[in-house]
């Protein structure tokens, strides 16, 4: 078959994208778990000596990564790693809180949308919260409950809000690094956010869900911003 070098082509070669997408899943990584910190440089030749790739992917990892809030862009300063700061934790929730809320509206519109599997599912993470909540290590509550926030919104199987929703779950887990949240109420929060969320899914009570999900979003942005304002939060607090 003949090679076409039309502009028109419906498919374009192959380019530099997987090095880029190498580039940028590393940066992302290291800016999530707090290696790299707010306020560092991001000094390109430094980068592709630590990646191994050329200069090309990580200059494009790192406008992927402005695009997606990690990294600022700054004229004559090159790359920083963006602060966490209380407009990026509420951009972050609300636009978190109003894909739930998409998810749950196409969830319980039409009986049968929701399976017995995913409804199987999230009934295991809802008993996981319950008993890891007494757990002394709360790493195991917080992966769990993200896997509950995502398998919700999975169930839908609508691509384009799964695919933003879990974008910014790489958010959350840098706050919840970088602010050393220390969650103090776990029980509690497990049987009023995750089980009773759990239970209107079951029992097909979309007002119910819907207020349940904004009170959980709306308590996890109200925690970190008081954590940013060093002032005191109902149900967590900075580790020391």
């Amino acid at each position: 078959m003949a090679k076409s070098n039309s502009k028109n082509a419906p498919l374009a070669p192959m380019t530099n994208m997987e090095s880029t997408e190498f580039a940028a899943e590393q940066i992302r990584r290291a800016i999530i778990s707090g290696r790299f910190k707010p306020g560092d440089r991001l000094i390109e030749q430094q980068l592709t000596d630590m990646l191994d790739v050329s200069r090309h992917p990580v200059r494009e990892a790192l406008r992927l990564l402005a695009r997606e809030g990690f990294v600022e862009l700054r004229r004559n300063k090159g790359a920083l790693v963006s602060d966490v700061d209380a407009a990026s934790v509420i951009e972050v929730y609300n636009i978190r809180m109003a894909l739930g809320k998409i998810a749950l509206d196409y969830l319980l519109a039409e009986e049968g949308r929701l399976s017995a599997t995913d409804l199987k599912k999230l009934e295991k993470l809802a008993s996981n919260a319950v008993r890891f909540a007494d757990l002394e290590n709360q790493t195991e509550t917080v992966q769990n409950d993200l896997e509950f926030q995502q398998a919700i919104i999975e169930a839908t199987e609508l691509q384009r809000t799964i695919r933003y929703f879990s974008e910014l779950t790489g958010d959350v887990r840098r706050f919840n690094n970088l602010l050393k949240v220390k969650y103090t109420d776990r029980k509690g929060d497990a049987e009023r956010y995750v089980m009773r969320l759990y239970e209107a899914l079951r029992d097909r009570n979309l007002a119910e869900a819907q207020v349940i999900w904004q009170a959980k979003f709306s308590k996890a942005a109200e925690r970190y911003l008081s954590l940013i304002a060093h002032t005191r939060s109902d149900g967590a607090e900075q580790q020391s």
